[in-house]
């Protein structure tokens, strides 16, 4: 099994960006919301892994996201509101019957696309990845 890397990490999250792009194309917006909300979620990771920080939930991702990135100022509270939104619409999108709507998608993505674009930039600034 290969070392597991922020660059790993990151690349994972960048194809779960990629499919939510494509799912929106093809008008399939529950999985638009989902692959969003997992871009997000393994940048957390990839995130948490410089960190020296393992969670094994959501929330505990979550959670720690919070104590270390936002409430210290290091990245911007914004990006908590994101995650928590893309969280909320991912849990509807998968456990409710209800359709999600095209704008629903459409912010999805554009709070994942912002989302892993300050990760990523956090990472290479900090020399974590190139």
């Amino acid at each position: 099994m290969n070392e597991l890397t922020a660059g790993r990490i990151i690349g994972k999250a960048a194809d779960c960006l990629e499919h939510s792009k494509e799912a929106f194309e093809r008008k399939s917006f529950e999985a638009c919301v989902n692959r969003a909300y997992y871009a997000m979620f393994h940048s957390i990771h990839a995130l948490l892994l410089v960190s020296g920080v393992q969670t094994k939930t959501h929330v505990g991702t979550h959670n720690r996201f919070r104590d270390i990135f936002i409430k210290t100022g290091v990245m911007d509270i914004s990006l908590n509101t994101r995650l928590q939104r893309s969280f909320e619409k991912r849990q509807f999108g998968d456990y409710d019957y209800d359709e999600v709507a095209e704008s629903e998608a459409l912010e999805s993505f554009e709070d994942a696309t912002h989302f892993f674009e300050v990760v990523v930039r956090y990472l290479k600034e900090n020399n974590h990845i190139k």
